[in-house]
């Protein structure tokens, strides 16, 4: 549950609460007894069982208990009314209310293994992405804690920009952490050269971006990211690679990146030359805007407290002197 967003755990609040009032109703509406009907009065029974599958499956055992003690007490509810003056059929009607918490109780701890097994597999993932992403900073080594700056930056804006749907955050997030994956194809005499590169030089880097989503394009649960990977040096007027796509036919994930990328890369060292003061990098984003970067995006990240900035640069191991005169 705690996975959910808020329109997501209403969503599935209603389901339970239509489903319940719903096997109430036709439950109630077949009298009881035996009758040309009274198969669908049995039906209706056991129909209450779905609302407590449903609540283990998506919620907690608080959860659980509040749906098992509602459908209970309607239960109990139609056999008072219907079989009032037959104490022993009442007795033996109330024992199927022992079914209802023992499903509870059975569906809760499965569903609990279940959820414990996917997150034991999500760890896993996460420690294989780690390894995976941690591979290219071995060759690469001057760009050590990039992919981590960037996603925090990225996600920052993504929050300042109102994002809060949990799969595009976390596209968001997968997405930067890859986005320089391709470069594993690319030579160690063009990604590790200290002079500047020159054009044939740079036409071989210019394919990293397709490299990089055709390499993670393979792996099923990073395939939403494919895009941000394969977009990331697009630029807002449609001068960028690999596709020239401009605007709004760029991904928002990518635009977002895009601006977080080009902060990190000014304000770090690189063997050919200086890193760039956070304000000095700042001016350059705003003089990009409209042009390299999304107008609205960049003013989301201008609108960012320096202070925050250079504690997320030194949480990832780049230390600016800003935050060391204590400034922003």
């Amino acid at each position: 549950m705690n996975n959910m967003n808020p329109r997501e755990i209403r969503l599935r609040v209603w389901l339970i609460a239509v489903t319940t009032l719903a096997t109430a109703g036709l439950h109630w509406a077949t009298p009881a007894g035996p009758h040309a009907w009274h198969w669908v009065h049995l039906v209706g029974v056991k129909l209450y069982l779905v609302p407590i599958l449903l609540a283990a499956a998506w919620f907690s055992w608080l959860g659980i208990a509040c749906v098992t003690t509602t459908v209970s007490a309607l239960y109990l509810l139609h056999i008072l009314l219907d079989w009032r003056g037959y104490p022993m059929v009442q007795a033996e009607q109330a024992a199927s209310v022992a079914t209802f918490w023992l499903l509870a109780v059975t569906a809760s701890w499965l569903f609990g293994r279940i959820r414990s097994a996917l997150e034991e597999l999500r760890a896993a993932h996460e420690d294989t992405l780690t390894a995976l992403a941690s591979s290219l900073e071995l060759r690469e080594r001057y760009t050590a804690g990039h992919s981590e700056r960037v996603r925090d930056y990225s996600l920052m804006i993504a929050e300042r920009l109102s994002i809060r749907d949990p799969v595009e955050l976390s596209n968001i997030a997968a997405g930067a952490r890859f986005h320089d994956i391709g470069k594993i194809g690319i030579p160690d005499g063009i990604l590790l050269k200290e002079a500047p590169l020159d054009a044939g030089d740079w036409n071989e880097m210019r394919r990293h971006p397709e490299l990089g989503a055709t390499l993670i394009g393979r792996i099923p649960f990073l395939s939403r990211a494919r895009e941000l990977v394969l977009s990331h040096h697009e630029k807002y007027d449609g001068t960028g690679y690999p596709r020239g796509l401009s605007g709004g036919k760029i991904p928002l994930g990518a635009r977002i990146f895009s601006v977080a990328d080009a902060f990190d890369a000014m304000t770090t060292k690189r063997p050919y030359r200086e890193a760039m003061s956070l304000e000095d990098a700042r001016g350059a984003i705003s003089a990009g805007k409209g042009s390299q970067f999304d107008p609205s995006v960049a003013e989301a990240f201008l609108g960012m407290p320096v202070a925050v900035l250079a504690e997320i640069a030194a949480r990832h191991g780049v230390r600016h002197q800003e935050a060391k005169a204590g400034i922003g």
